[in-house]
């Protein structure tokens, strides 16, 4: 079995996502499994891009694929989770330290690159996003992102109970502040929001000129991509060559300290190596046209209101994290204040020479019912 494995081929349970396939000519070995391979792609590529800005959030959107399996309680459990996010088989490499193997590439297919693996154990280990708030749902996209312009403490939300019905409530939940439970109604702040979205939209002239800006760059990246190739190659042979030196070291020493020291740089190096090489090869491949790669991104630049406008949550918290560079302070009887928008927004703002103006709204003086949250 060990000598199969260091041939590429993997020899254990097949994780979720694959299967065994007798191949001919290679035997049985590990194919990709629809849909869940596609399913997990998704997952590991949101988590890494920020898509999903915590394990949870995976684990909400495990929850709600019915092909991925679940535990007995109908739910995927968060071990399960930060197991799926730390398997580096999916890199389409094999790690098996209990018979000496570290990134072996594999024969098997992989269904995220090793630059995203990385991307997600930097995430894991601390370098990333904020996590998501738990007590999100489709009722307050905005509970969390609008923040108290007395106290800059993010707003909370819930229900008011009054005669007949009850009533939706933004509201200050931080002790001390002036503010404090002093209620705003959902509509009056969701609307006024919707009115800063709409302003984010530039005018098509000013927007075919960001277009062929970003065209521009886009063009001369791709001139450039050869260079950049010649410059990683070096850098990857000289990690080559330090690897060849440790492993020359770890034979001529007798110090089994020595020995451990050695073998843990190796491997450090031999991550670096895999990281690199696949960068090298994704820099040496054709690149997609430019529609083809910022159709999406640029369909929400010149209209960010289409998205917000979505019934899925997921959609509107995109609007939140690309539209706006920080959390929105708002007002009671006062609205929001300026908002810092984020980076496109501004540039493309710049481009008209000003900046767009996102200016205070009007509140409205709200009862202030018990809330139920």
């Amino acid at each position: 079995m060990k000598a199969r494995m260091l041939n590429g081929y993997y020899v254990h349970h097949h994780p979720v996502g694959y299967r065994y396939k007798l191949v001919e000519g290679q035997g049985k070995m590990l194919v990709p499994e629809e849909p869940l391979a596609s399913i997990i792609t998704q997952a590991l590529e949101g988590f890494a891009s920020g898509r999903f800005e915590s394990q949870s959030e995976v684990k909400r959107f495990l929850d709600a694929q019915p092909a991925y399996p679940k535990g007995r309680d109908g739910e995927v459990h968060l071990q399960r989770v930060k197991h799926l996010l730390t398997r580096v088989l999916y890199t389409g490499y094999i790690d098996y330290p209990k018979w000496g193997i570290h990134l072996l590439p594999g024969k098997h297919k992989p269904l995220i690159t090793y630059e995203t693996f990385q991307a997600i154990q930097d995430r894991l280990n601390g370098r990333g996003k904020a996590p998501m708030r738990k007590d999100l749902n489709q009722d307050w996209p905005l509970r969390g992102f609008v923040a108290c312009a007395c106290c800059g403490a993010p707003m909370t939300a819930g229900w008011s109970k009054g005669r007949h019905q009850h009533y939706p409530y933004y509201f200050c939940a931080q002790q001390g502040c002036p503010e404090h439970r002093k209620s705003i109604r959902k509509e009056v702040l969701e609307g006024e929001f919707e009115v800063l979205v709409a302003k984010l939209r530039p005018c098509p002239n000013l927007f075919h000129l960001g277009l062929e800006m970003f065209k521009e760059l886009w063009e001369d990246r791709q001139e450039h991509a050869k260079q950049a190739r010649e410059v990683m190659q070096q850098d990857l042979h000289r990690v080559g060559q330090k690897i060849e030196q440790f492993l020359d070291r770890v034979v001529e020493t007798d110090s089994p300290a020595l020995v451990e020291t050695y073998e843990t740089r190796i491997r450090e190096l031999q991550k670096q190596k895999v990281a690199m090489d696949e960068r090298i090869k994704n820099c040496g491949r054709p690149l997609q046209s430019f529609d083809e790669s910022f159709r999406t991104a640029f369909d929400f630049l010149g209209n960010p209101c289409k998205l917000w406008s979505s019934d899925r949550l997921e959609d509107k918290r995109m609007v939140l994290r690309l539209g706006f560079a920080e959390k929105l302070l708002y007002a009671r009887n006062e609205g929001f204040r300026t908002a810092q928008t984020a980076l496109p927004f501004r540039l493309l703002g710049d481009l008209s020479g000003g900046k767009y103006d996102l200016v205070e709204g009007t509140g409205v003086e709200p009862a202030t019912p018990t809330l139920r949250t």
